[in-house]
């Protein structure tokens, strides 16, 4: 994608054509289904994944990003809440990955805090409601955060009621660099309605101020390469295809 921070990647999943990674799961509702860092769909290790509900591809990289993103969606014949689910989560670390866990107590550090403000400024902007920080969301993320690490793979979950967004990059701030880079895409978003095909040009801003999710929660770990992997969980999840952000 076009953000650039640091030696960051992103990766974009999904949808008839690939793209660069940066990782924003759509999520759904029993209509549809969207993307936005939260997506039912990809398996643990795995570089496309079938879940309930969900298809999705991992983006190639191009030379002309140094970001990539990652996204899924549901097809709005497909129903968002499932309750089940084709992938397995595991939250062994190895040791390859060492993690850095979120603040469950509510002090946040001053990475995830600078995060959380930053995404509810980008939803301020359009206005939409600020975003709380989800001790139980920062938990699964974390988790998954750590075995996509230990993989060292932008891949993501099969979780089906939540959002979800990904990010690898190198920066000592990879909280705040992640929403930057979520947030950058806000360039290519008009305000249209979500489609199979042109969610993956903004899919994980229009998750970061979709205005019907209230919490939000991220977790990340560092593979052996020195990379750090975020992942962001939102609840309720966005991306619906058929609806538009705010």
């Amino acid at each position: 994608m076009r953000f650039t921070t640091g030696l960051a990647i992103a990766a974009a999943l999904i949808g008839a054509e690939a793209r660069v990674r940066h990782d924003s799961r759509p999520y759904g509702n029993p209509n549809e289904s969207g993307f936005g860092g939260s997506w039912p769909g990809s398996g643990a290790g795995s570089s496309s994944v079938a879940a309930t509900s969900t298809h999705t591809r991992t983006a190639t990289h191009t030379a002309a990003a140094s970001t990539s993103f990652v996204t899924s969606v549901t097809k709005a014949s497909d129903s968002y809440h499932s309750s089940s689910s084709t992938g397995t989560k595991t939250s062994s670390t190895t040791a390859a990955a060492t993690t850095s866990a979120s603040s469950s107590s509510g002090s946040l550090t001053t990475d995830e805090q600078n995060a959380l403000d930053a995404h509810n400024s980008a939803r301020s902007d359009v206005g939409t409601s600020a975003l709380v920080w989800d001790a139980d969301l920062a938990a699964e993320a974390q988790e998954w955060a750590e075995t996509i690490a230990s993989q060292g793979s932008l891949t993501h979950s099969s979780t089906s009621n939540e959002g979800e967004n990904l990010y690898m990059g190198y920066d000592s701030t990879p909280y705040t660099s992640a929403v930057a880079a979520w947030v950058s895409e806000k360039a290519d978003y008009s305000g249209e309605t979500i489609s199979s095909t042109n969610y993956m040009t903004f899919g994980h801003y229009t998750q970061v101020v979709w205005s019907t999710t209230t919490n939000v929660g991220m977790g990340s770990a560092t593979s052996s390469d020195g990379a750090t992997y975020v992942v962001a969980r939102y609840s309720p999840p966005g991306n619906y295809i058929g609806e538009t952000a705010y």
